[in-house]
C-alpha cells in the first residue's frame, strides 16, 4: 500500500470524527459517538428500564473505519463510504438543518470527501 493511499485514508476518518453537526447544539461525530457509548452503557448497567439503544451505532461506525482503513479493495472501500456518508447524514442532521450549514461543517466534509475519493481511485489503480 503506498504512502498516499494510507495518508488519505487517515485524512478520510479524521476528518470524518470531526465533522460537527449543524443542529442547534451540534458536536463533532467523536464525541457523538463518545455520548452514545456512554449513555447507553450507563442505562445498561444502572438498571434504568429504557436503555438508550443508539449507543450500539457505535459498534458498526467504528468498524466500517477500521475496514476503509485496512482495506485493499476498492469495492469495499466504495461500500465503506457510503455507508459512512449515511450515517453522516444521521449524525450531523443535515436532513432537517440543512439552512444551517456553515465552514465548521463544510470543510471536514470535503476533505471527507476529497480524500475518500482520491483511496478510492488510487486503490482502483492499483488493482490488477
Amino acid at each position: 500500500m503506498s504512502i498516499n493511499l494510507r495518508v488519505s485514508k487517515l485524512i478520510a476518518i479524521i476528518s470524518f470524527l470531526l465533522i460537527s453537526g449543524i443542529q442547534e447544539n451540534g458536536v463533532p461525530i467523536f464525541a457523538l459517538l463518545l455520548i452514545y457509548l456512554y449513555q447507553f452503557l450507563n442505562d445498561l448497567f444502572s438498571g434504568v428500564s429504557p436503555i438508550f439503544w443508539e449507543g450500539l451505532i457505535i459498534i458498526p461506525v467504528l468498524s466500517l473505519l477500521i475496514l476503509f482503513l485496512i482495506s485493499k479493495n476498492y469495492r469495499i472501500l466504495l461500500g465503506c463510504f457510503v455507508v459512512l456518508f449515511a450515517f453522516l447524514v444521521y449524525f450531523t442532521g443535515l436532513v432537517g438543518n440543512y439552512h444551517r450549514i456553515n465552514a465548521v461543517f463544510v470543510i471536514p466534509l470535503l476533505l471527507f470527501l476529497l480524500s475518500s475519493v482520491y483511496a478510492i481511485i488510487l486503490t482502483k489503480k492499483a488493482m490488477p
